[in-house]
């Protein structure tokens, strides 16, 4: 299947078997737990964190190599050994269909530019304000995250292995999951609700983020896109080269404050 864009009907695919549904209760509390699972973490783990000379984004960090991946990739394993009898999670990822590069090119480079555009809009001017008007309640750890460097300067051997870290798990292994878990198999199992369900997927995954609660509006806006795109190409690699790319970005950015503070 070639996509051709926005105004084009997206053809009947013979091959592809309509998933099983998931109720909106279901689907709700699979889009955020992972999410309540890794905020919990953070708090939790944070301390210790601190007290080894790590800001509490490290933690963040690392909670997606040791919470949301296992989380998400593990229902993932688990649910195809049930339907499939294989422990493949690529046997439950629905929206696979493969596009031409010329779509690659220019839709992943569309979304890419976008979330991008909005994230460093909303890091530099939104997110602190919102963060101090409407969160201020919220854990000290989590409002670390309203600041791009995330805590107190860190260099040397620390510096490395935060980076490291980053960009290992946040930078690939993380993004690459979750767009396998949200877009390839939870966003076409409410693909009963049509056009509304880009826009449920990207509202629950927004919110999915509870570390990270003063960036949902900003987050919503720019992974609409993507959840819109994944439904109407049924394909999840759009959305995943667009939250790769996104990802490093920041990392990049992030990389770049530490060494300016003295990292």
């Amino acid at each position: 299947m070639t996509w051709k864009g926005a105004n084009a009907k997206v053809p009947p695919d013979p091959d592809r078997v309509t998933p099983e549904q998931h109720s909106l209760g279901r689907s709700v509390l699979l889009h955020l737990f992972p999410g309540a699972v890794l905020t919990a973490f953070v708090v939790i783990a944070a301390p210790a964190a601190e007290a080894l000379g790590f800001p509490p984004v490290f933690v963040l960090f690392a909670g997606i190599g040791l919470v949301i991946v296992p989380l998400e990739l593990g229902y993932l394993m688990t649910q195809a050994g049930r339907t499939t009898g294989s422990w493949s999670p690529l046997g439950v990822v629905t929206y696979r269909t493969r596009l031409s590069m010329k779509t690659y090119a220019l839709w992943g480079f569309a979304l890419f530019a976008w979330f991008t555009a909005l994230l460093i809009v909303a890091q530099v001017w939104l997110d602190r304000i919102v963060a101090d008007r409407l969160f201020s309640w919220m854990p000290h750890v989590i409002l670390q995250f309203s600041a791009l460097d995330g805590g107190e300067p860190v260099g040397g051997a620390r510096l490395a292995v935060v980076l490291i870290v980053a960009f290992v798990f946040n930078g690939l292994v993380g993004p690459v999951t979750e767009e396998l878990y949200f877009r390839g198999h939870l966003l076409p199992r409410i693909d009963r609700f049509g056009r509304w369900a880009p826009v449920i997927n990207a509202v629950l995954f927004s919110a999915y983020h509870f570390w990270t609660p003063w960036q949902n509006l900003t987050r919503i806006i720019g992974v609409l896109p993507w959840s819109w795109a994944a439904w109407r190409a049924r394909s999840v690699y759009l959305p995943m080269a667009a939250h790769v790319a996104v990802n490093n970005v920041f990392l990049l950015l992030f990389t770049a404050v530490a060494l300016g503070s003295g990292g």
